[in-house]
């Protein structure tokens, strides 16, 4: 397999390399006896508990397991930082590989792309599902989404940073090119500002407001006289361009505050100050949104018609990139308008279809509060479900009417009652003058007129009812009394013929009047409370009535959305059933059937998310919007809003990302602790191969894999030829297909721009605008695309077949080879390992072999969705490039009509497009599909070396691991590795050992840790030194393990002496004696003391002898299938 200098895709460790290392021992080994236990059939791969882990289906279990993951990797690098200094160690090495592991760990990001016309409620709709009233900049008055808005998790620990916001400005080139675009639409013939600068929906009316907005003290005569570069070069705006605004905050209120100064577009500017929103790129919002916790990162995109030139790279880049897609739409206007049919038009359905991204659509129908109860039970024919209730509301309404109506009588009747009151005072004002007058010895007479002292009237205006004095029978008596007693007083004769009156007289008429006004005072209570009494009933009838008319609502709310969520299922699956058709209908019509349904479509309207949600609602039930009269009837709980649900949407599309992040990352951390584990174990001292042997097994092994190096290629070979057999047949055939016709099309549909307004033309002016972007501008008309409508009679054909290969033919060919190599895997180890079987040793070894088996094979699994995530890339910059190829062909056309000016202009713009296109249309169309084909075979050739680069790090892996547990071939004699390495996979087992608990959720990490530190003393270090296992041990049985009672355990000849001694005193390690040959052990002892300083004097592990090693490879016996093997095998340098 060639060689391809890049690292794999799946990120490889890139382990250290082994050595094979077989110097001629000084003396013959006669083959050790078999282990008493050889006999014993293997047992069957155990899984551990971290395989069990990589296959659970959880992301949170998952995402668990990789925080537990990163802390054992931190363990392991403690005693492989102490060890990375000393020479002739792997520990370097094996940093370097946890590191690489470590950088994968991070969750990846999941862009959801929120898109929608004007006025649509985006805004409101992301900052319900943020759970914050006012996060994105939002207007009354008009839709200021000016640029795009990334709102993505905060991970700040910061408590002055729980909100944060980068603010990105366009750089000054763009501004300039932003401002050359502008004043063309400004200026007139005569290099003038246009009088239609005033006409705000005019091109010259949207360039003046921008221009006028950053620039807001320069006058129409200031802006005619000056120029783009100077305007741009202005210092309060070059201060601005190209930097990146940063803003902190502790609360959103404070943050939003922040962001309206920048991304606000206003409409009004008294102060004239210099607004910022036209030059702003894009702005980035971090919230501890729980929503986006899981690693979703919502992107506010400016409004489909829109007409912000300056951007619309940056939104493109974006719907580019997204793995979601939201389209919001106001729930009265989303099935009316046919919005998941026409799905905001043609060309951006046909997008979703090149993209592949139709089945990560999710639609959302905001205002769902906005909704008439009358006209949505007539028009859902739910009138018998709720006419108990209505019947029941208008005999409300009645009962309602009567109590006010009683309320009225009684309320003029407690006017009355003041009224007299005030005629009873008055008269009690007289009477109790005359008693004064009488006890002063004066005579005095019944008043005969109206008191001439009257109280001050209450300045209120009485009542307009009529009969304010109540003639009813039930009126109270003292009423009429009264009456009569007035009009008795008013009758008396002239003081000449009237009687002086007695000291008895009037105190009869004081207690009169004094019982009168009592008994009116307890009328007036009475009233008074049968006022009360009226209004509370009122009170609760209205709260009985409203109750209904929440159900009434909230039962028309439901209803309307449970209507809005069929038919929008509906209309979105008849869209792609459409396309569906029209592409299998050109594709071969003598065998289109339309009877026949080419996919289940009643399966792809249930599959479509639909949510229809209120966010003034949520927003109103979680105590927000205090300053706003909203009322809330008809949604009763926050679930009724549906945005808890379209908030839980939204951590569910993070699911499949986090989950294979984290199974990826959790499966390279096992095979990475199974390599270590089989390099720690694996000291050279325990093999039950003599060297005659191991040679013969080396050179079977190679062999094999040296074929299975061959089979992985040819593998490679047979996929990328599927992929480029797909591609032939289903894009570049069409591409031969299709081209004529777009030619025939060219020149009609340049000459229908020109065309009367009537039949779809354009006026002068969207004209010449459209031309000054290259063919690509959003007027007050709607947006129009030139470049694309030129290309529209091929796109809307091979749109269909795109879909099919990308999404169904180069899938299938990667699943093949996924099937293909993971067959390979299996067969190699059952053929590799079959010689180790019949022998019946290294069982432990082939166990961990085994493990290493099944990661290989989940790693391989994973392969298909890895190359499919960089086909997605690579595939969506390839189909919009067939637009730029277009526009830059078109562009001396473009530059012509441009520059046209004077009387006549119009027809030489629409002759000079004309001559332009048919000249050129024969190219054109050949150069753009071409570029993209182009595209397309480099991209081939891109997956082909990803392609080789995985599974040549695969075939790496499976060449270490089975050279060093079949063959060992790192440490087929003793003396071949140091010994600092030696004393490394000593301090190294152990950890390796009790790795896999951590992950059974039984032992803690901060145990094990602990654990770790305690196997790592002197003390231990040196006990184990002192134990050196025998040959006829399993070479990967845990080196702190006692050997069994019957087997006799041998240190080698040049260790007996020291482990004797360290067994005999059992105390610390004999101290390290300098001497000239061992310099690098000096170094080494002062880098790494609990290894080091376990050496003992007068062992040199470098003086070993390899005399004779060819002749005892010359005299290796070899399998027959071994005997043919080529010179290859010699040659090949050592994993």
């Amino acid at each position: 397999m060639a060689p391809v200098k890049a690292e794999p895709m799946g990120g490889g460790l890139g382990y250290p390399p082994i050595p094979y290392q077989n110097p001629r021992p000084p003396h013959p080994e006669p083959r050790p006896d078999p282990d008493p236990a050889s006999d014993v059939e293997p047992k069957p791969e155990s899984t551990s508990h971290l395989q069990q882990l990589v296959s659970a289906t959880s992301p949170e279990a998952l995402e668990d397991g990789v925080r537990i993951g990163l802390k054992v990797l931190k363990s392991l690098k403690v005693p492989l930082d102490a060890a990375a200094p000393l020479p002739n160690t792997q520990a370097s090495d094996w940093l370097q590989c946890i590191e690489r592991l470590e950088g994968r760990s991070k969750p990846s990001r999941t862009i959801v792309g929120v898109v929608g016309n004007t006025g649509a409620g985006k805004s409101s709709v992301i900052s319900a599902v943020l759970d914050e009233e006012r996060l994105l900049p939002t207007n009354c008055m008009r839709a200021c989404t000016a640029s795009p808005t990334e709102i993505s998790y905060n991970h700040s620990d910061d408590p002055r940073e729980l909100y944060r916001a980068e603010v990105e400005f366009l750089s000054h080139e763009d501004w300039l090119k932003e401002l050359q675009s502008l004043f063309t639409d400004l200026m007139d013939g005569n290099g003038q500002v246009s009088r239609d600068c005033s006409n705000e929906d005019s091109e010259a009316g949207i360039a003046f407001a921008k221009i006028k907005a950053v620039y807001p003290k320069k006058t129409k005569e200031m802006i005619a006289e000056t120029t783009p570069e100077k305007l741009a070069s202005e210092f309060a705006v070059r201060r601005v361009l190209g930097t990146v605004k940063k803003l902190q905050a502790t609360d959103a209120a404070s943050i939003y505050r922040q962001l309206q100064t920048y991304v606000d577009s206003k409409e009004k500017n008294n102060e004239r100050m210099m607004e910022f929103w036209p030059l702003i790129k894009v702005v980035r919002i971090f919230t501890k949104a729980s929503a986006l916790a899981t690693g979703a990162c919502l992107v506010d995109l400016p409004g489909v018609q829109d007409s912000n030139a300056a951007r619309a790279a940056v939104a493109a880049n974006y719907m580019k990139a997204c793995t979601g897609l939201w389209i919001v739409a106001p729930i009265t206007r989303a099935v009316d308008d046919k919005t998941a049919k026409s799905l905001l038009g043609d060309s951006f359905r046909r997008q979703l279809k090149f993209d592949g991204t139709y089945s990560a659509v999710t639609f959302i129908c905001s205002k769902t509060d906005d909704i008439s109860v009358t006209e949505a039970a007539e028009s859902l024919d739910i009138e018998d479900q709720v006419g108990e209730s209505w019947t029941k509301i208008r005999g409300f309404e009645n009962d309602i009417k009567k109590l006010k109506s009683q309320q009225a009588d009684l309320r003029d009747e407690k006017e009355t009652c003041d009224e007299l009151a005030e005629s009873i005072d008055q008269a009690l004002d007289v009477w109790e003058e005359l008693m004064n007058k009488l006890s002063e010895g004066e005579v005095v007479y019944a008043p005969s007129d109206a008191p001439s002292k009257k109280r001050k009237r209450s300045s209120k205006p009485s009542s307009s009812r009529k009969n304010r004095v109540s003639t009813d029978a039930d009126d109270s008596d003292f009423l009429d009394s009264f009456s009569d007693t007035s009009d008795k007083e008013n009758s008396q004769p002239p003081d000449e013929n009237r009687q002086p009156l007695t000291e008895d007289d009037i105190e009869r008429k004081l207690a009169t009047l004094k019982a009168e006004k009592k008994e009116l005072r307890d009328n007036k209570k009475e009233v008074t409370r049968q006022i009360t009494a009226a209004r509370i009933e009122i009170k609760e009838i209205i709260a009985k009535k409203d109750a209904l008319l929440a159900e009434v609502k909230a039962i028309c709310i439901k209803g309307r959305n449970e209507y809005s969520r069929r038919a929008i299922k509906h209309d979105f699956a008849m869209g792609i059933k459409e396309l569906d058709q029209e592409n299998a209908a050109e594709e071969d019509e003598a065998t289109f059937d339309p009877e026949v349904d080419i996919r289940d479509y009643d399966e792809v309207a249930k599959t479509l998310p639909v949510f229809c949600v209120s966010s003034r609602a949520f927003q109103k039930l979680n105590g927000r919007l205090q300053r706003d009269d909203f009322k809330h009837d008809g949604f009763r709980t926050l679930e009724d809003t549906e945005v808890p649900q379209l908030q839980a949407h939204a951590r569910k599309l993070t699911e499949a990302g986090r989950a294979a992040n984290s199974r990826a990352f959790l499966n390279d951390l096992m095979q990475l602790l199974n390599s270590m584990k089989m390099w720690a174990a694996n000291d050279g001292t325990r093999s039950n191969l003599s060297d005659g042997e191991k040679r013969a097994e080396d050179i079977r092994l190679r062999r094999k894999l040296h074929k299975f190096e061959e089979e992985l290629d040819k593998a490679v070979i047979h996929c990328i030829g599927s992929i480029k057999d797909a591609l032939a047949g289903n894009v570049y055939d069409q591409f031969d297909t299709y081209i004529p016709t777009a030619v025939e099309a060219a020149l009609p549909t340049a000459i229908g721009w020109g065309a009367h307004k009537d039949m779809g033309g354009l006026l002068w002016a969207t004209y010449k605008a459209t031309c000054r972007r290259n063919g690509v501008y959003c007027g007050a008309s709607g947006p129009r695309d030139f470049n694309a409508e030129l290309f529209e009679p091929i796109a809307k054909h091979l749109a269909g077949n795109w879909e099919r290969a990308f999404q169904r033919r180069l899938p299938a060919a990667l699943e093949s080879l996924s099937r293909n190599v993971s067959s390979l895997i299996n067969n190699f180890h059952r053929e590799a390992t079959a010689k180790a079987l019949e022998r019946g040793t290294n069982f432990n070894s082939l166990n961990i072999l085994g493990q290493q088996l099944q990661a290989h094979v989940q790693r391989v699994t994973g392969i298909p969705a890895m190359i499919r995530t960089m086909i997605q890339e690579l595939q969506r910059d390839a189909n919009r490039m067939f637009s730029p190829v277009i526009s830059e062909k078109m562009t001396p056309a473009y530059d012509e009509c441009t520059n046209e000016r004077g009387p006549g202009s119009f027809k030489r713009m629409k002759d000079a497009m004309a001559r332009h296109v048919e000249t050129n249309r024969a190219t054109m169309f050949r150069e753009a599909t071409g570029v993209v084909q182009g595209q397309l075979e480099q991209m081939c050739t891109q997956i082909e070396e990803a392609m080789t680069i995985e599974l040549q790090d695969l075939y790496a892996r499976v060449a270490r691991d089975y050279l060093a547990v079949l063959v060992g071939s790192d440490a087929s004699a003793m003396q071949g590795l140091s010994r600092a390495e030696r004393m490394l996979r000593q301090e190294m087992l152990p950890i390796l050992d009790r790795a896999d608990l951590y992950f059974s959720g039984d032992v803690k990490m901060e145990e094990g840790l602990e654990s770790d530190e305690d196997a790592g003393t002197e003390e231990d270090m040196a006990a184990h030194n002192s134990r050196e296992p025998s040959n006829d041990q399993d070479p990967f049985v845990k080196s702190d393990e006692a050997a069994p009672e019957n087997v006799a355990i041998k240190p080698e000849p040049r260790e007996r002496e020291e482990g004797e001694e360290a067994a005999a005193s059992e105390t610390k390690v004999v101290a390290v004696k300098q001497e000239a040959h061992t310099g690098d052990d000096d170094a080494a002892a002062a880098a790494s003391p609990s290894i080091h300083d376990s050496m003992d004097e007068g062992v040199d592990d470098e003086n070993v002898g390899d005399d004779g090693a060819d002749d005892f490879y010359e005299g290796a016996s070899m399998d027959e299938d071994d005997q043919g093997y080529d010179s290859k095998v010699k040659a090949e340098p050592e994993q």
